[in-house]
């Protein structure tokens, strides 16, 4: 991506996306196939070797696109009030994603993806477009 904001990423943008949903995909494998859990994390939660290769595609496509993101939010033209709202939605996703794994809010992560989900619908096309 250029610095001086010419030119939309299309490329990088679809390569974290696609790191992203390769992550969930092996995420979604069923407890049974995944084999031993390695750390146990909570009550009904822990990581497998399944999910780690899940979680280090989540970690690499993530962050990539979360910066793709930040660097075209002055050329995507939105308005303040848009911008706090999407934030906030996207924290308040996150916030439910996190304490569904470490709390007894065990139904709450499909609230907080929806909720991240979409600022990321609303986000993640205006980057690739601008």
């Amino acid at each position: 991506m250029s610095s001086d904001g010419e030119g939309a990423p299309r490329r990088q943008v679809a390569s974290a996306t696609l790191l992203i949903l390769l992550g969930v995909l092996v995420l979604f494998v069923p407890a049974g196939d995944e084999g031993w859990v390695l750390v146990p994390i909570s009550e009904g939660h822990g990581l497998s070797a399944v999910d780690g290769v899940g979680a280090a595609l989540l970690t690499c496509g993530g962050p990539w696109l979360e910066v793709l993101v930040v660097r075209r939010l002055p050329y995507l033209a939105l308005p303040p009030r848009a911008l706090f709202a999407l934030g906030l939605l996207a924290g308040l996703g996150v916030g439910l994603l996190v304490a569904s794994v470490f709390a007894g809010f065990f139904w709450w992560w499909a609230v907080g993806a929806g909720a991240l989900g979409i600022a990321v619908l609303v986000l993640v096309p205006l980057t690739a477009r601008r």
